[in-house]
């Protein structure tokens, strides 16, 4: 909820836009976006009030164009159809003119230097792929504003440097760009002023260049806030998890992968490494054609999910609202998804189920109005919560967290690694980080593996490496 939010934007410039989870930023982008409408209030675009009633394809033809976090693709459609649907106006007549699409798609792809088939099924491209597709799809539109929603979130050093001239040449057009981050080098980096929201209220609009990181924290927060050490990880009693010699069709090369007790172990990498591939593997999503898994030292055969969660391994994927949550089901129904699973019955008693949810959702301190809210209306750092606390209704030994603190902001991220620190205190429990984020593997991790070209190549002490070892590492191919 907003309470009576100024901000202006002006022409050729990047405003960013900050503050924790709740703190409204997604209520005014979609008001400026045309998605949600406001209660009272004005909105003026290039000088002359516009009717506050308008929806998003009033706004993009007004030239109000937004990139939001999660991806508004059609999955079972090509690359090319979804630009042509979205981001420009095939020719008239009774048949399509397909070489005509696929050249349009092939040139918008050229104008971000995005090079991919433009023939391809949205649903086979990995999450960086989808986020370059929608930026490409925003740009083929004759914007004025851009409204860029956590948009380097998934994206590789690489990528990022790519998006961050292609901003240099929208500026350079007078295109405004509202830039919501939680990257807070990021926005000192590209942004020229940043506004602040805290519970609803501007609190703040500041020169990005007189900014300091420390000072916008504390205007975000309302307090400082101290980053997480890295925690010493409590005495280990052997292995939980070991991969020997693991292979199948991601990875061509054995896979060799020890987890110990009471140890988080980073896995890092570039964008396309093979990081989600490796997760999606232990945990049963991808079957493995050769080699062997153990579990606290005797060998399982994990053949699905299903029978990863039986035997105590829990996953938080990357892309949370595709693959880790029901959308359209309460916090109560998410939380006790996981248990379930578990047990042999299909049922759970009503009573049990809202004394052990009540619990967990105090514990881990989810903030919903109530158990049954639907979990699509909670914040990114409370969705994650959500995924963290179904793994530990489920009582799981070993979890595996992709990306978990992608698009949340700095107090949501310190919660989440303060549940990681406290799930690795029990016995025989251990954490696996896939992380793109070298500066969490560092802050968090015991030891750091490596991974390039679909192989670890580097096993690492995260209390004795460097973020400059770890990125040389990422960019060597495996031999």
């Amino acid at each position: 909820m907003l309470k009576k939010v100024n901000f202006d934007l002006r022409k050729g410039e990047v405003h960013a836009l900050l503050g924790e989870n709740g703190a409204g930023k997604s209520t005014l982008i979609k008001i400026i976006s045309g998605a949600y409408k406001p209660d009272s209030g004005t909105v003026i675009f290039q000088g002359r009030e516009i009717d506050p009633r308008y929806n998003p394809k009033e706004a993009e033809d007004l030239g109000i164009v937004t990139i939001y976090q999660n991806f508004h693709l059609i999955p079972h459609l090509s690359v090319a159809e979804n630009l042509a649907i979205r981001g420009f106006t095939a020719e008239r007549g009774t048949l399509v003119n397909w070489p005509w699409v696929y050249q349009q798609a092939k040139t918008a792809l050229q104008k971000i230097n995005f090079p991919i088939d433009v023939k391809a099924k949205v649903k086979d491209l990995s999450v960086a792929k989808k986020q370059m597709l929608e930026i490409a799809i925003a740009l083929s539109k004759r914007a004025e504003i851009i409204i860029m929603d956590e948009p380097t979130a998934a994206l590789s050093k690489k990528e990022i440097e790519v998006l961050f001239e292609m901003i240099g040449h929208l500026k350079a057009q007078g295109i405004g760009i509202i830039y919501v981050s939680h990257k807070l080098e990021e926005i000192k980096q590209i942004g020229d002023r940043v506004t602040v929201l805290r519970d609803g209220n501007n609190i703040a609009t500041l020169d990005l260049r007189q900014a300091e990181l420390r000072g916008i924290i504390r205007l975000m927060i309302g307090r400082d806030v101290a980053i997480a050490q890295k925690q010493k990880a409590a005495a280990r009693s052997g292995t939980v998890l070991a991969l020997r010699g693991v292979k199948n069709q991601h990875f061509s090369r054995p896979i060799d992968l020890t987890v110990r007790a009471n140890e988080i172990v980073g896995i890092t990498g570039l964008v396309g490494a093979g990081k989600t591939e490796l997760a999606r593997l232990m945990f049963g999503a991808d079957k493995i054609e050769a080699g062997n898994i153990y579990l606290l030292g005797k060998e399982v055969n994990i053949t699905s999910p299903r029978r990863a969660v039986k035997l105590g391994i829990g996953y938080l994927p990357e892309d949370r609202d595709g693959n880790g949550l029901c959308l359209n089901m309460g916090v109560r129904e998410n939380l006790t998804l996981a248990f379930l699973a578990k047990l042999k019955r299909i049922f759970l008693d009503r009573l049990s189920e809202t004394r052990l949810v009540k619990e967990t959702i105090n514990s881990i301190r989810i903030r919903a109005r109530n158990a049954s809210q639907q979990v699509k209306y909670l914040s990114g750092g409370n969705k994650q919560k959500v995924i963290f606390g179904k793994w530990l209704e489920a009582d799981c030994r070993i979890l595996i967290l992709d990306e978990p603190t992608m698009g949340i902001d700095i107090g949501a991220r310190k919660e989440i690694y303060d549940l990681v620190h406290g799930f690795i205190e029990k016995p025989q429990r251990a954490v696996v980080l896939v992380s793109s984020d070298i500066n969490e593997i560092l802050e968090i991790a015991d030891r750091v593996l490596v991974m390039s070209d679909h192989s670890i190549v580097a096993e690492l002490n995260a209390r004795e490496t460097s973020k400059q070892e770890l990125v040389e590492y990422s960019m060597r191919l495996s031999s």
